[in-house]
């Protein structure tokens, strides 16, 4: 005998609910360790890529006299591709970053510009400036206390 229409209806739907039930279920428990696999796996991305710039690709950067000689040949190269006007910009660019000084470290180059933390003329020791900040931390310490003073005594009022 065949069955009723409302009782395979009943049937289908009793089995939908178990599956979204543990489909469900399956993405609760499966969320953390998801969770825990890209994050071990960006860690472990972040460590190697360090590890190959430190290993190769540093070392041939340095080799070719650092970033600024890279981008002036990439620069170059790319201009005598071009033609008009984008290949003379590049051309000029390329010609800037010539200008500055290869192989020497930002910190090694001479100053052009005047510091205001540049060693006083007279041949003064750093001490005097040294006290001075001292000093103005001081200052600035009890400021801070007389605040909270008069925040503490505004709020029991």
């Amino acid at each position: 005998m065949a069955k009723e229409p409302s009782t395979v209806a009943e049937e289908a739907g009793g089995s939908s609910f178990f599956k979204e039930l543990s489909s469900a279920a399956a993405k609760k428990a499966l969320t953390p360790v998801l969770a825990a696999a890209a994050t071990a796996g960006t860690s472990y991305l972040t460590r190697k890529t360090t590890e190959i710039w430190q290993q190769d690709v540093l070392p041939k950067v340095r080799e070719k006299g650092g970033g600024k000689a890279i981008a002036k040949q990439a620069l170059g190269k790319v201009a005598d591709r071009l033609s008009g006007s984008p290949a003379r910009l590049l051309a000029e660019l390329a010609e800037r970053l010539g200008d500055a000084a290869p192989n020497q470290p930002h910190a090694a180059r001479p100053s052009t510009e005047k510091s205001g933390t540049a060693e006083p003329e007279d041949g003064a020791s750093t001490a005097e400036p040294e006290a001075k900040r001292e000093e103005e931390r001081k200052q600035r310490q009890q400021r801070r206390h007389q605040r909270q003073k008069a925040l503490q005594k505004s709020a029991s009022t």
